[in-house]
């Protein structure tokens, strides 16, 4: 049985038409940025209140425990040696980083039909790294700085109205009421599954619509074994290939050898197919480019994050728009409060540096933190 990677925190119960108590904020979505903010929030003594709507905090920060033990990214997955405010976090809460392994023959596969190439690395130069333990470990560790009962799961916001003397959230039949509400869901999402009153600006909701969703087009697939193979015959375990289904795939076995796994983006052409044909073609390439061994798997795993409901988000009567990447990230629409200053758009996608990736999250929490403490 495969597992999210996280605490098992209840889903509360809701009652129609229930009011809730206001609150100075309110935040939606308990993802890197919204539990990042929420760590701030706490230590300067604000009220707040975490609105999630999937039954586990993260978001697109998943970490899989499989069942043989092996730990797998099926989100976010890479620190780099630019994003200086996600490692000034990392360091304040006392969570490590990792190497990604990289020693040996990186392979390249141009088709199915020819042998693929290999190239040589020390594993000494590479800038690569994980955080130890897993990501979910990271926003594990936020939310342990945050009072639990105040992040709420399973709580699918559908309405935000400005009132008299603040704001009214509705989730589930419940309102919740505050004076600031930041969102942290992404925008293109936020588009179209949020009634807004006043609705917001033709323009502005144009360019939520229009907005790339991080990981929003990709597929991710893991692979566990009993024991890294591949390095016996000098390999990194990565792979780049044109022919796929794996375009771009890694070695996350964990740092003691024990638990062994190739965890990587697969072209999103055969997320239409079963999952039995799915994995079967993964297989297939494997035993293609490493080998029998490879057939030798122990579990198969994947994600296809625009099949997400909670993610990528569209009209009633269809899918959301593709659109193309880092698309509207950052934009200046989102570096401003809207409806009178009540609502506060934030998210790796509203950030102009780093938009889409784990850094631009922590940038976004921490540019929503400066506002808020110049009205609270």
């Amino acid at each position: 049985m495969l597992q999210c990677f996280c605490s098992p925190i209840a889903r509360r119960s809701n009652k129609v038409q229930e009011t809730m108590e206001p609150v100075d904020v309110i935040i939606v979505g308990a993802g890197l940025t919204g539990l990042t903010l929420a760590k701030s929030l706490s230590q300067q003594g604000k009220d707040f209140t975490v609105l999630e709507a999937r039954d586990r905090i993260g978001g697109r920060v998943h970490t899989l425990e499989t069942e043989s033990g092996a730990m797998v990214e099926m989100g976010a997955t890479w620190f780099f040696p630019p994003f200086k405010n996600l490692f000034k976090l990392l360091k304040e809460i006392k969570v490590e980083l990792t190497e990604q392994y990289l020693k040996g023959y990186t392979m390249h596969e141009s088709d199915k039909d020819s042998p693929p190439r290999k190239n040589y690395s020390s594993g000494d130069d590479d800038d690569m790294f994980r955080i130890k333990g897993g990501t979910s470990k990271l926003v594990e560790t936020l939310y342990n700085y945050v009072d639990k009962s105040k992040v709420r799961l399973g709580e699918k916001v559908t309405e935000i109205k400005v009132a008299s003397d603040g704001v009214e959230v509705i989730s589930n039949g419940q309102t919740f009421r505050c004076q600031r509400v930041v969102t942290t869901i992404p925008p293109q999402l936020l588009a179209y599954s949020v009634i807004f009153s006043p609705p917001l600006n033709e323009d502005v909701l144009t360019v939520l619509k229009e907005t790339h969703t991080w990981m929003g087009d990709s597929v991710k697939a893991a692979v566990t074994y009993a024991a890294p193979f591949w390095k016996e015959d000098g390999l990194s375990g990565a792979l780049y290939s044109n022919s796929g289904p794996f375009v771009q795939m890694y070695d996350q076995t964990t740092s003691d050898g024990k638990h062994a796994a190739l965890v990587g983006f697969v072209d999103d052409s055969i997320a239409h197919l079963p999952f039995v044909e799915r994995r079967d073609r993964i297989i297939a390439q494997l035993v293609r480019v490493f080998g029998e061994r490879a057939g030798e798997y122990l579990e198969y795993k994947d994600t296809i994050w625009f099949k997400e409901t909670l993610t990528m988000g569209g009209p009633s009567n269809g899918s959301a728009p593709k659109v193309s990447r880092h698309k509207n990230n950052g934009h200046r629409v989102y570096q401003k409060p809207m409806m009178e200053g009540r609502l506060i758009i934030g998210g790796t996608e509203t950030s102009p540096q780093a938009g889409g990736y784990m850094e631009g999250a922590v940038n976004s929490a921490r540019h929503i933190d400066t506002i808020l403490k110049s009205v609270l």
